[in-house]
């Protein structure tokens, strides 16, 4: 009954955005791209069918950490990827079903990762007081170093204009040309404090009621925000407090309840457009969350499928001559190479070896996402689900390895692993779904 409700809330979902779609997006946005082309009756009949086809394996409820991400891809990535650019693109149909094909197969191997078994990790048991006093040193010699790199004096100006008439578009650019003098050390660094250590705190400040912890990593974040201009570091505090309601009341209906939430999202901010006479909730919503992940997929397997892929190369390469695959789509479609349009995991895979890069992309996640819940299968079920919500947002509009390595995905993973935490959690099995590490044994410091 349960798995019949979802289904019956996903379907509402899809007829939501594809209303949202055709009343809003492709009237107020078909300058970015969002233009409407129905196809026929049928056609839109085998994609809502592809759409809805994951639904039915994904889990139910929140046992690991894994099904939060899953959730957010389906719903903010695959659904789009599989509606949006047929609506969009004049790339003849029988050339882009195929995008859709390899989609659905990539979409149905993740779903496989929560019905894995865990591997058992040796357990590296960390006196607290070394722990925090270990974290607490790392956390400031941070700070230091994106203040001495950064300059602090520019951090203290980026501050300033917002209130003189700046916005985040004036910090970004603050931004760029504090990197490129300080090299690509102050991106990564501050990348890795937003979505981990800061979230960490924030985090351990919700689920524990610690209040210096959680009063820190806001503080961290609004740094980072002065350094960035990224709104969801502004606004990952309200996101991770969100996660942890969604957590506490639903967990055992996870899956209905978020995508309800979604549906609830969209039409508020339709309404709040209504009654306002504006475009702004619902462009920041409908059309950043939700659409643009769905319109880049279909803006790079349309210009990709015409030209040479960009290969892997470029990851290691520092020639900057050539344009990245994000900014190369920037060219192309918004007429501006200074535009990044960072896309989902499938959309750069396909831009970097093809459907080899989207089904290598795909194993990754995968893999990373079993290692995780894996690492998580002892731990406190909602630190570890806090942890990773982070990182797991911006599967939507970045490559696995970016986010493994820039967005804090690795470091979510080591924090939750070293945590000197207590218990386990009664309502997790930890002897029935578990496979054995043998290289790896337990220490204790």
């Amino acid at each position: 009954m349960r798995k019949l409700q979802v289904i019956l809330v996903v379907l509402c979902y899809l007829a939501v955005l594809l209303w949202a779609y055709a009343t809003f997006l492709s009237k107020a946005f078909a300058y970015e791209g969002f233009t409407l082309s129905w196809p026929n009756a049928p056609t839109i009949g085998f994609l809502l069918l592809l759409a809805l086809l994951p639904a039915f394996l994904l889990p139910l409820s929140l046992s690991k950490p894994s099904v939060l991400i899953l959730w957010w891809l389906y719903i903010a990535a695959y659904i789009p990827s599989i509606l949006i650019p047929p609506l969009s693109l004049t790339m003849p149909l029988e050339k882009l079903l195929p995008l859709q094909g390899w989609l659905l197969l990539c979409m149905l191997l993740l779903c496989l990762v929560p019905k894995a078994k865990s591997l058992v990790f040796g357990q590296i048991v960390l006196n607290p007081t070394v722990f925090w006093s270990l974290f607490w040193s790392v956390w400031i010699v941070c700070i230091g170093f994106i203040c001495s790199q950064g300059r602090a004096q520019m951090l203290a100006a980026n501050l300033v204009s917002l209130f003189s008439g700046g916005n985040e578009y004036t910090i970004r650019h603050a931004n760029d040309m504090m990197v490129a003098a300080a090299g690509s050390s102050l991106a990564y660094i501050a990348g890795q404090r937003a979505y981990a250590p800061n979230a960490f705190l924030i985090a351990i400040g919700i689920i524990y009621h610690k209040r210096v912890h959680l009063s820190a990593g806001i503080i961290g974040q609004l740094f980072i925000f002065t350094l960035t201009g990224h709104k969801t570091i502004l606004f990952s505090s309200l996101f991770l407090a969100v996660a942890s309601l969604f957590m506490k009341r639903w967990r055992h209906s996870f899956g209905l309840a978020v995508t309800s939430a979604v549906i609830g999202a969209i039409l508020f901010c339709a309404a709040a457009d209504a009654i306002f006479d504006t475009v702004v909730p619902s462009s920041l919503w409908t059309r950043r969350t939700l659409a643009i992940p769905g319109l880049l997929t279909g803006f790079y397997f349309e210009h990709y499928s015409q030209v040479s892929h960009a290969g892997v190369g470029f990851h290691f390469s520092h020639d900057k001559a050539g344009l990245l695959p994000p900014f190369e789509i920037g060219l192309v479609y918004f007429g501006n190479e200074a535009i990044s349009a960072n896309a989902n995991l499938w959309a750069e895979g396909f831009a970097e070896l093809g459907v080899p890069g989207m089904i290598g992309f795909t194993l990754i996640t995968a893999c990373f996402l079993w290692l995780y819940d894996s690492v998580a299968h002892r731990r406190n079920l909602e630190l570890a689900v806090l942890l990773v919500a982070m990182p797991a947002v911006t599967l939507t509009n970045t490559a696995p390895t970016t986010v493994l390595i820039t967005f804090g995905g690795f470091a979510a993973a080591l924090l939750l692993y070293l945590y000197p935490e207590t218990g386990i959690d009664s309502e997790q099995d930890v002897s029935a779904d578990r496979v054995r590490w043998p290289a790896i044994a337990a220490n204790s410091v």
